[in-house]
């Protein structure tokens, strides 16, 4: 077989590798910048939200960056309006955060959730771990401003495209470094493999 035919597919790696990369990503930002179904100062206690379509949604502290928060004093408590009814809420296990250039937010808890009106009520308790309320004594930061500190409702996606994006992005790496490299070195590749080929 022709060596350029090689080449071709080992450059071919490339644009699918691209094309993965970019797909992964889109899959990634909606649990990043999902839409906002509600927004509310921590203050408030208590978040009455519509959602108009089955899925998976997660609450967000939202604060200024470099700023204490108060995830180690409270927990969240969600139902459904009007009957009441208790909704399973989850403590968030990735903990996905993004900053801005003087705001920072962070991933609190998950749930699944119906078409329909629920209230979200903040109790007291603890939204994070024994290793992170540790490291908020270690490190201490700023006061908490609640003026500028809110609670937010957004949708999301379910955990596991995180799990899905690791293997993902090293298929990518491997396509397009691989792919690249590859297609110069294809006669030393091909001659190590024992594949005969054509100049």
């Amino acid at each position: 077989m022709s060596l350029t035919i090689f080449r071709v597919f080992f450059f071919c790696l490339v644009p699918i590798g691209i094309y993965v990369l970019g797909k992964t990503i889109r899959m990634l930002k909606g649990m990043f910048n999902g839409e906002v179904i509600a927004e509310k100062l921590f203050t408030d206690k208590e978040i009455l939200f519509e959602v108009r379509k089955a899925g998976v949604y997660a609450v967000w502290q939202k604060g200024r960056l470099f700023q204490r928060t108060a995830a180690d004093r409270f927990t969240l408590k969600l139902f459904r309006e009007p009957s009441g009814e208790p909704v399973s809420i989850s403590m968030s296990i990735f903990r996905p955060h993004i900053n801005s250039l003087d705001t920072a937010r962070m991933e609190l808890s998950r749930f699944s959730a119906e078409a329909g009106n629920y209230r979200l009520q903040v109790v007291e308790g603890s939204s994070v771990s024994w290793l992170e309320r540790l490291v908020l004594k270690i490190f201490p930061a700023k006061p908490i401003d609640y003026s500028q500190y809110y609670l937010q409702v957004r949708e999301s996606r379910p955990a596991y495209y995180i799990i899905a994006a690791i293997p993902l992005f090293v298929l990518c790496g491997f396509c397009i470094i691989g792919g690249f490299v590859a297609g110069f070195m294809a006669p030393y590749i091909l001659s190590d493999m024992g594949i005969s080929f054509s100049q």
